[in-house]
């Protein structure tokens, strides 16, 4: 139950992940204990041809970067098999996280904005090299968890990647079906043969589901028996999808797709998020490759968005919470105009608190000068007039038991929050 090469030794039970052409191991090296990973290619993996068993050897030997996962040597069984010698990342795979209970219905907002912020970064550094990656899925993003306690996400298997240029075109078909591109899933899972070529958009597509997925622990696209037994159905809403539609699900066995264009109120994400995320989706998760985004677009958004700071302000009357995400150069007044777009509160009935003083500030002033917030310690927003509540929503689709209690727990962490808000609240405005 043992395997081993030169320098490194694993037991076949320590069994990281398996795909169809390999199985990766947790393995160390013989002298100084060093934990690494180890992809350990089949028999099937042979049947293929030599150039493209060497492709994956040649794209990580090419690749640099801190969201890709770093090859470490090239070894040999005593079978003359190869051997890639990886990088072992401690948190597993993104897959694994999306799994866990207390995130059934998405991760929390900064680890949501990692995971954005590191595949923007490890995508960036595949475009520059002229790659396309044909697999993107969480199974296929590690976690790496530093002492601080932080994530670090890296893509890896490279198996399906190749050289790529924006404009060149590919035929071959690769990927995971519930991620694949419809026009892809209609090849590959269909096997409906037709004459379409597919481009570097393809990877747009598997980014989009992706981080719909993160964001909602659910995917986007769901017939009534599920992905893989509703096949045709799976197509269909894939295929169908409308502009600017980020989700579709059929409910009921041959009822009709309910498209929606949001992400669920159950989701982790504040609605500042939401807003600036929700295009990004339906930007990339677009059926027709010539309508779809290219790579720069898709760039251009999410570098806005990582490059925003929320300001937290907690509205008093409504009892809640919001994130506004804005441009550290921008003025005070378009930060006005975003808490009300985000409350319904007009800009002459906004009246701001920090501290429990009041917080005088011009519409000229630039957002840096606003004070440092936090979810505890946000600006209390009042309104010169009555406004109806906002309340807090969770009307989704069903999840596990597990999943559910964590949804109800985080409530009920949100609604202890807001209480300690408008009593602080109450108080400094008494």
């Amino acid at each position: 139950m043992v395997s081993s090469t030169t320098n490194y030794l694993w037991s076949l039970q320590d069994v990281l992940g398996q795909g169809a052409t390999a199985s990766v191991y947790k393995a160390r090296h013989k002298r100084s204990g060093e934990l690494v990973a180890v992809k350990v290619f089949n028999v099937l993996s042979y049947n293929r041809p030599h150039d493209v068993q060497m492709r994956e050897f040649e794209m990580l030997r090419k690749l640099n970067h801190s969201n890709i996962v770093r090859l470490l040597a090239v070894e040999e069984l005593p079978s003359r098999h190869k051997v890639l010698v990886m990088e072992f990342c401690s948190g597993g795979s993104l897959l694994n996280l999306l799994e866990e209970p207390e995130n059934a219905f998405g991760l929390p907002e900064t680890e949501f904005l990692t995971v954005l912020q590191c595949i923007v970064q490890g995508m960036n550094h595949l475009r520059e090299n002229g790659v396309v990656h044909r697999d993107i899925k969480p199974g296929n993003i590690l976690r790496q968890v530093g002492e601080d306690g932080k994530s670090v996400y890296k893509l890896t298997d490279f198996g399906a990647a190749r050289e790529l240029e924006d404009d060149e075109k590919f035929v071959s078909i690769y990927g995971t079906e519930e991620y694949l591109h419809p026009d892809m899933y209609e090849r590959a899972v269909l096997r409906k043969h037709h004459q379409k070529t597919y481009g570097v958009s393809v990877d747009l597509w598997s980014i989009g589901v992706t981080l719909y997925h993160s964001a909602t622990g659910s995917l986007p696209f769901t017939p009534f028996e599920g992905p893989r037994k509703n096949k045709p159905v799976m197509h269909k809403i894939t295929r169908e999808k409308p502009t600017h539609a980020i989700a579709g699900v059929q409910r009921v066995e041959g009822g009709p797709i309910e498209w929606s264009y949001h992400l669920p109120h159950s989701c982790q994400l504040s609605r500042g998020l939401k807003v600036l995320l929700v295009p990004v989706l339906a930007g990339i998760m677009e059926a027709d490759q010539e309508r779809c985004w290219v790579f720069d677009q898709f760039f251009t958004a999410t570098t806005d968005i990582l490059q925003r700071q929320p300001v937290h302000v907690f509205s008093l009357q409504q009892a809640t919470a919001h994130s506004i995400y804005m441009h550290h150069y921008k003025t005070v007044m378009v930060f006005f105009e975003e808490v009300a777009s985000q409350t319904g509160i007009s800009i002459q009935q906004q009246h701001l608190m920090y501290l429990g003083h009041d917080l005088p500030l011009e519409g000229n002033m630039k957002v840096v000068n606003l004070p440092c917030t936090s979810p505890s310690q946000p600006l209390i927003l009042l309104s010169n007039s009555a406004e109806a509540s906002t309340g807090l929503f969770f009307r989704e689709r069903k999840k596990h038991l597990l999943g559910v209690v964590h949804q109800y727990l985080r409530i009920v962490h949100l609604l202890h929050t807001h209480r300690q808000l408008l009593l602080q609240g109450y108080y400094t405005y008494m």
